[in-house]
């Protein structure tokens, strides 16, 4: 995916916890008023959700952007609560000049009677705990991936029937390499490697389903995956951003990660399963499929796989250069599959 798509989930993103923080600051500014009201002091509920109001806009646009844009990609290499207490020293200044200097007008001998009062404690911890509970929904929703929200819902505590396609991608020569490494620096490579494919994988709109160990299955509900190319579109993405980054790899690991790629698509059911921990899960022939295909890219010296079946879907443009391979007899598969890879994309992939 280009920076643009990227730019444009990060502002939908931003946009979402602006609606968050009002909708937040609106129960505030109604608790405010009734404790208030029941203090005996005479406030209006229309000035105090006025001024909640476009307080929580403008903080969740400008710190909901600066979190989303500029810092979350550093911090969610961090544990939480480390990432917490920093981003409640970055909030700690900016309350300070919102509750002593502004009001004052940056007049400092009367703002400091303000400084570190009751009233700049509330506050403080009103932003830092609202803060945090953004960074903790966020980072909830990278844990779950973009099925959280069924999750929560209830979307599949009951079987159903879709029609999906899966990615499974796989690190080309990944026994050897973790033999050449070693345990501990293998894995450390692994996961610099999902940090990276991550991303374009969001940014395309999939669903990870499964890590297992070097290997990671990838899913789209039919129309979200075929609309705009994205489920190749996605695999395209990670193999450039991996040879943009192939320099990196090699002076750390002394190897240039290379991951192949099987897709195809059909029905399978789809259910939450377990008590304790709960999760979705396929089950269906087209998962298993999909892995084969993956399994067979080293046979004929590709990096990726389609099934002809989900090609028929896919309606390439004319700048996608695809390729037959022919029909392959697949492990476990009576039939052959009638299978082609995608060589190349020339010029802009976006129409």
């Amino acid at each position: 995916m280009d920076q643009l798509t990227s730019s444009r989930l990060r502002l939908l993103r931003t946009l979402r916890i602006t609606g968050s923080w009002v909708a937040v600051g609106l129960l505030a500014a109604l608790f405010e008023h009734n404790v208030l009201a029941e203090a005996g002091v005479e406030v209006s509920l229309r000035e105090r959700i006025d001024e909640r109001f476009m307080t929580s806009l403008l903080a969740g646009l400008f710190g909901g952007g600066v979190y989303i844009f500029l810092l979350r990609d550093q911090l969610r290499k961090l544990a939480y609560f480390t990432a917490f207490a920093i981003m409640a020293a970055l909030i700690l200044p900016i309350v300070l000049v919102g509750t002593a200097l502004v009001p004052t007008n940056f007049q400092l001998a009367q703002a400091l009677p303000r400084i570190f009062t009751l009233h700049w404690l509330g506050q403080y911890l009103y932003w830092t705990l609202l803060m945090g509970g953004t960074m903790l929904m966020v980072r909830l929703n990278d844990q779950f991936g973009t099925g959280g929200v069924s999750y929560l819902t209830g979307r599949y505590r009951r079987a159903r029937q879709e029609m999906r396609i899966f990615m499974f991608l796989d690190m080309r020569s990944s026994t050897a390499i973790a033999e050449e490494l070693g345990h501990e620096k293998y894995f450390k490579l692994i996961d610099e490697l999902y940090m990276d494919i991550t991303d374009p994988i969001v940014n395309a709109r999939g669903e990870i389903y499964q890590y297992i160990g070097d290997e990671i299955s990838v899913s789209w509900p039919l129309r979200k995956g075929v609309r705009k190319q994205r489920c190749v579109r996605c695999f395209l993405d990670i193999r450039t951003k991996l040879q943009k980054r192939a320099a990196h790899y090699k002076a750390t690991y002394g190897i240039e990660p290379v991951f192949k790629a099987g897709f195809h698509y059909g029905s399978v059911t789809t259910g939450e399963v377990g008590t304790v921990k709960r999760e979705r899960i396929f089950s269906g022939d087209v998962v298993n499929t999909a892995a084969r295909i993956q399994n067979t890219c080293n046979e004929h010296g590709v990096d990726n796989l389609l099934s002809d079946e989900l090609l028929q879907v896919m309606h390439l443009p004319a700048n996608y250069t695809v390729r037959e391979i022919g029909s392959i007899g697949l492990k476990g598969k009576k039939l052959p599959m009638r299978l082609w890879t995608i060589d190349k994309v020339d010029g802009p992939k976006r129409r």
